[in-house]
């Protein structure tokens, strides 16, 4: 009798073969794969700074632990409107960003929220009359205060318009007058 031929091997030895064959797979790819990686215990940071080590400096010279950096200062506001010089852009912006939060249900502004009418002084490159012309369709009466180097206007406009009056053509710059000096504007 001829001697069995690999593909007619007798049936538990082939079984065995066969789980040995899965066994030696499943503890390579275990092996290749390694153990799963565990993520750090992050530590809570303390509301408070370490307390400065005895013996030691405030810099740590003595192999203690290092100050605790402060935190960077928070990023000034982005300017959207360059031509409103000074604190001036800051109250626009407060008051836009108060008044896009701020809204009742009725549409209005809470009371204490209402539009403060500033007087300014604005400066032109050009188109005197069109800014003004843009004023009075507001309701704003402009203050005609030539300089002999550029003309410029004065008026008392709320700062909900002071944005819009910002961006109009030929208006160069929007400040506060100088009150003490009113040969300045």
């Amino acid at each position: 009798m001829l001697p069995p031929t690999p593909l007619t091997r007798p049936g538990p030895q082939t079984l065995l073969l066969t789980a040995l064959a899965l066994l030696i797979a499943a503890a390579t790819i275990m092996l290749a794969c390694g153990p799963a990686a565990q993520p750090a215990p992050v530590a809570e940071p303390s509301p408070l700074p370490p307390a400065p080590q005895a013996g030691g400096d405030s810099a740590g010279e003595s192999g203690g632990e290092t100050p605790t950096e402060m935190p960077p200062p928070p990023p000034l506001p982005t300017i959207i409107y360059p031509n409103i010089q000074g604190s001036l852009n800051f109250d626009v912006m407060e008051f836009e960003a108060a008044q896009k939060s701020e809204i009742g249900p009725s549409g209005r502004i809470p009371d204490a929220m209402e539009d403060t009418v500033v007087l300014v002084r604005i400066l032109l490159s050009g188109n005197k009359a069109e800014v003004a012309a843009w004023l009075r369709s507001r309701g704003i009466t402009p203050i005609y205060a030539d300089d002999a180097d550029y003309p410029n206007l004065a008026a008392e406009v709320p700062l909900s318009l002071l944005g819009e009056l910002s961006q109009q053509d030929g208006v160069r710059e929007i400040t506060l007058p100088d009150l003490g000096n009113p040969g300045s504007w």
